[in-house]
Formats: C-alpha cells, structure tokens, sequence
C-alpha cells in the first residue's frame, strides 16, 4: 500500500468514528461530543482548531497555515456542517445507520452524503498535498457548524462576531452532487426562503359538524384564502408587490441554466405528475423563479375513520423560495397586507423563519481557477455542469455578505446517496475521485504567490 493509500484508509477510519456519532441537531443528541471530536482530528492533522460555544450549537474553527508567508496570501475556506438528520425510518435501513458499511462499492451511513463524508475528503486531499509537498498549499480554514439542519441558528452571530477570523478569498460550499448524467455540478448559490402559517380561526373551540348548516368552518375560509394568493394557470404569484425586488439573471446566469439537463418527460415519469409544468422553460423556473407553496395543511380530526367535527381552526404551512433581493420578512408582510386587502383580516400569517439568496455568475477568477481543475480531473469541460444558483437553500448569503468572497458547491454525492432518507451513501469511486479533485486545486492555488482577488 502507498503511503497516499495508507492516508486515505486512515481517514476512512476517521470518517467510520465520525459517522458513529448520532449529531441530530433536531434532537440536541451528541452536538458537543461530535464538535469535540472534530476539533481533535483538525489538530491531529497539524491544523490550529478551536470549538467556538458562544450560543447553543457549537462551531468548530480550524486554520493550517503554509510555513510560506507568500503562499498564506490565499486563503481557502471549507463550509460543512456536522449535525444530520434524524435517521428515522429505521425499518427502512439495511445496516445500522451510525455505522459506517462499505458494501458493493458504496459507503452507507446517516449523514456519509449530507456532508461528513464531504468534509473527510477536503481533509484527506489536505493531508496527501502536505504529505507529497512537506508544507500546506495555502492558508485552509475549515467552519463546521451544528445546526444547518435546523435552519443554522446563531449562524449569522457567529459570522457577524468572527467575521475577521473567517475571512478568505473563496468559500467552498458543504458538498455537491454529480447529475443524472454523471456531469460533476458546480453551483454558484442557492435561493433563499420564507416560512409562514397561514391560520384561519371561526370559533374558539370545535363543535357538532351539524352546525355546518350555518356556520363556515376554518377549512373553507383557509382555501378562499389560499386560492387568492396565486393564478392557477400561469403560476403568477398574485400577492401585491411580491416581485418587486427580484433581481433579474444575467445573460451569462441564463447561458448556463439553459445548458442544464432538465428533461420534462423524465420528471414527469419519476414523480408521476398529473399536472402541467407552471412555466415552458422549467430551467428558467428552476434558477430564477420565486415560488409560493402549500407545504402542508391541517385542520380538525385527521384519524381513522370518522368523527363528525366542525374544528375552529384550519392552519396551512407555506414555504416562499427566493432570488436575490427578496427579504424573508418583507415577503411575509406583504402577503398578510394583500390578504387583509382581499377582505381576510382573520386569517393571520405567522412568520418561522427565513433566509436571503445568494447567487454567483460563476465568473471570478479564482473560481476559473477551480474549473479548469475540474476540467482537468473530470475529463473536460463537457464533463462539467455549471449552475449559478440552484433551487434549494442554504445560507450562503451569509458567507458572502459577511466575508465579501465568492462561494461555489461541489461534493462527492449523486442523484440517488439518499441524503435525509434510509441508506444514505455515497460511491467509493465518487470519494476517490473527490480526493483528487480537492488535491489538485491544492496543487493549483499552491502556485498562486499574491493574494486572489
């Protein structure tokens, strides 16, 4: 075995002892051991670290600094997060979920996916770089928060506080997926979100539902209200005022989200939709288009069987995705101004939480840098997807707005590691690979003499 061999088998046994820990922020289990536990491995591989516990979920903070005070001009930032999911359906696992199984050419565990196993890979490619180069490429910092799956609390605290200790020239973004087609996916940002019940009450207690004869349940004035906040054929959100800060794509952005492999025929077919798609161009859609959703609805006796019930109140979850611009709060505030407006003065909006978008063209230099490494490793430009924002959230904006640098996503996972569902994994030929990518940019920021700007 090669000592590069030996190192990757050492930091697979290192990722075996992370997964082992059941960090489920959801349910506060193992978040101080696991943040422990990581702050040892940093400074066992020769990295200044320290756990940060200002607020409730611990931040780990970890620095290597080159011995080469030229090549500590660059620095590069790894954003991660170790607490996961609950593992539940437990039924539905095929091997114990903390335990990490390498089987048939995968690694399975809860959170292997959703990003420890990001996170070993960037520290293995580190620790191969130094080992063939003596010295570290750059200055690397790594921010492992515990509460990403729970809408990173006191992360923006924490940025705000340690803003200077965080500083660098690109933040790489907690992991990444391959596409259906086996392209590697680089993404440039994310959309932001607005969460909010709408509740509709019409009594203070439930009664018989004889009285429906004369009395309008909450189910009914919940739906006249929800009916209201969007046309249903064009999908046009219809609540005053909700598009006028959208930030509109470059063409560059356009260029690239139209290069994306979106098959309408294929969606429709693994999801089994009945309906039609809201828009023509679903690319555009995808990476540009606000949304407003029903994520859920609930109201009175929902058991078995039947109990004839007229409830007194009806409440609906619903979820706003965002492009650049759109505040989380405002978006909220003007949905509940347009229903009041429409007459619905008692259907109230109580807002949950929220987060801004962030959305990169993809075009600084250093992130050229970056691509043309994937290029090189990946086997060429075609082999690559570049998407300036995806569909989903995170808090990249944040990071940019607190650190002023640009931020890009790339990870080991595909379509199918099942990140958040039973039998999360992720390919060891998609691992290995990951460690060659992380070890070249290595290489090439390693050439780099004045900082990146």
């Amino acid at each position: 075995m090669s000592e590069r061999d030996e190192i990757v088998e050492r930091y697979k046994k290192y990722l075996a002892d992370y997964i082992a820990f059941p960090s489920v922020s959801a349910q506060n289990t193992s978040i101080k051991e696991t943040a422990d536990f990581l702050t040892g491995l940093f400074r066992t591989a020769g990295g200044h670290s320290e756990t940060l516990t200002d607020y409730k979920y611990p931040l780990v903070y970890a620095d290597f600094q080159s011995s080469d005070p030229e090549k500590n001009k660059t620095t590069l930032l790894f954003y991660n997060h170790y607490d996961v999911q609950p593992p539940e359906p437990l039924d539905e696992w095929n091997s114990d979920p903390f335990t990490l199984t390498e089987t048939e050419g995968r690694l399975i565990g809860r959170g292997v996916s959703d990003c420890k196993g990001e996170l070993i890979v960037r520290l293995t490619a580190l620790k191969i770089y130094e080992h063939e180069h003596g010295d570290f490429p750059c200055r690397v910092k790594f921010f492992v928060e515990g509460a990403e799956e729970i809408a990173s609390r006191n992360l923006e605290d924490y940025l705000k506080k340690y803003a200077d200790l965080f500083q660098a020239d690109l933040v790489v973004w907690e992991g990444g997926s391959k596409t259906a087609e086996g392209k590697l996916e680089i993404t440039g940002g994310n959309k932001g979100i607005s969460c909010f019940d709408l509740v509709a009450r019409t009594g203070k207690d439930d009664i018989h539902s004889s009285s429906a004869a004369y009395i309008e349940g909450p189910g009914w004035r919940l739906a006249q209200a929800l009916s209201t906040l969007r046309d249903v054929e064009t999908g046009k959100i219809l609540v005053d005022g909700f598009y006028d800060d959208v930030e509109q794509p470059s063409q560059r952005a356009r260029d690239l989200i139209n290069k994306m492999n979106l098959d309408k025929n294929a969606i429709k077919t693994l999801h089994g939709l009945t309906r039609p798609f809201l828009f023509e161009n679903i690319k555009e859609a995808y990476a540009f288009e606000p949304t407003i959703n029903i994520a859920g609805l609930t109201s009175g006796y929902e058991g078995e069987s039947v109990k004839t019930v007229l409830p007194h109140t009806a409440r609906a979850k619903i979820d706003c995705r965002l492009v650049p611009h759109q505040d989380p709060a405002d978006i909220q505030e003007k949905v509940q101004k347009y229903l009041i407006k429409r007459g619905f003065t008692d259907v109230k909006v109580e807002y949950l939480m929220g987060e801004k978008s962030y959305r990169s063209d993809l075009d600084a230099p250093i992130v050229q840098d970056v691509l043309k490494v994937a290029a090189d490793v990946y086997g060429g430009a075609d082999q690559l997807q570049l998407v300036p924002t995806s569909s989903g959230t995170g808090p990249m904006y944040l990071f940019h707005h607190y650190l002023h640098a640009p931020l890009m996503s790339f990870g080991v996972s595909d379509p199918g590691s099942g990140a958040h569902s039973p039998n999360e994994h992720i390919h060891l030929s998609d691992y290995d690979k990951g460690i060659d990518f992380v070890t070249a940019i290595f290489e090439k920021l390693a050439q780099k003499t004045e900082p990146v700007q």
